[in-house]
C-alpha cells in the first residue's frame, strides 16, 4: 500500500513541479552512497525494489523508471538505508536521445536495472555521508 500511494504522489509531483524544485529533496547532488551495505539492509532494499517494480505495473497512472527510483528512495530513506539515485541518458535504436533512472543500495540495483548499461549517468543523488564531489 505504501508503494502504491507513493507512486501516485510522486507521479503527480513530477507532473506539477519543475525538476529544479524536486532535485534538492532527492539527496546530496553529485554524490554517491557507499558500495558496502549491511546484509539486513540489503535484503530490505531488495524487497522494497521488488515491491516498487511490481506495484508500478498495476498503477492506473504512468509509473516508469523515474517514479520507481524516487519511490524506492523515499522508502529506503524512511528506513535509514543509504542509497543513490542515478539519472542517465542514452540513445535508443532510432538514435533518439532517451533518459533513464535507477536506484542503487550497496552494490545492488534496486530499481531500473533492466537496460541501464546503455545509459551514461549524468546526475546522481545520495542519501548518506556520500562520496565524490560536494555541492
Amino acid at each position: 500500500m505504501e508503494a502504491f500511494c507513493l507512486t501516485g504522489f510522486v507521479r503527480l509531483t513530477i507532473l506539477l513541479l519543475p525538476f529544479r524544485w524536486l532535485a534538492p529533496v532527492l539527496g546530496k547532488n553529485i554524490r554517491e552512497s557507499a558500495m558496502k551495505e549491511d546484509i539486513i539492509k540489503l535484503e530490505t532494499a531488495g524487497r522494497i525494489g521488488r515491491v516498487v517494480e511490481t506495484v508500478s505495473r498495476y498503477t492506473p497512472w504512468e509509473s516508469k523508471c523515474l517514479v520507481q527510483a524516487i519511490v524506492g528512495k523515499i522508502m529506503l530513506r524512511r528506513r535509514g538505508i543509504n542509497n543513490t539515485l542515478y539519472l542517465g541518458v542514452g540513445r535508443d535504436e532510432g538514435k533518439s536521445l532517451v533518459a533513464h533512472a535507477w536506484l542503487r543500495c550497496g552494490e545492488m540495483i534496486i530499481t531500473g536495472s533492466q537496460g541501464r548499461e546503455r545509459f551514461a549517468a549524468v546526475g546522481k543523488f545520495a542519501d548518506d555521508g556520500g562520496y565524490g564531489e560536494s555541492n
